[in-house]
């Protein structure tokens, strides 16, 4: 990322880094060992650098703010019983992000379509949420990958996968 694209970065995300409602998301694990928190300022970067790139023209702010709360559910999916969580948590992101935020409708739409193509019929329909659901996708499989690494080195090591 270019000096001046990562200081505008910075700035925008820092209202996000610094809230602690959006801190309480360290709170729980998305992907192996990486936390919602980390998750989604990964998904962040990663969008706001495919917008840079590729020159796309997506509104940064918005981007990024859809980025931060698309997994805005605030709860632990390993244990909070539903096994349809992939189907369910963009809605419940979104109503969160809509009472806590104040979240337009292009941010809403984006967060509510970033799990296509699992949420078949939510399809991406603008730029912006297209955006997301690449960049979500490739954070979720280098953290999924990164969990892997960390158990194959574990059981290298002789030490029992947990």
């Amino acid at each position: 990322m270019k000096k001046k694209d990562e200081i505008k970065f910075r700035v925008i995300t820092k209202r996000y880094a610094e809230d602690d409602r959006v801190k309480h998301m360290q709170d729980f694990i998305q992907h192996g060992t990486t936390t919602t928190y980390d998750h989604v300022f990964r998904v962040s970067a990663i969008a706001y650098e495919i917008n840079h790139v590729l020159h796309l023209g997506v509104n940064d702010e918005k981007l990024i703010e859809a980025a931060v709360l698309h997994d805005y559910y605030l709860y632990d999916w390993h244990n909070h019983g539903d096994h349809a969580h992939g189907f369910h948590h963009p809605y419940i992101a979104e109503e969160n992000a809509r009472r806590d935020f104040a979240i337009d409708d292009d941010v809403a739409s984006m967060i509510r379509t970033h799990m296509w193509p699992l949420n078949l019929f939510d399809v991406p329909s603008s730029r912006g949420a297209w955006v997301l659901t690449c960049a979500d996708k490739i954070s979720a499989l280098a953290e999924m990958r990164e969990a892997h690494n960390q158990k194959s080195q574990h059981n290298k090591a002789g030490v029992p996968a947990t």
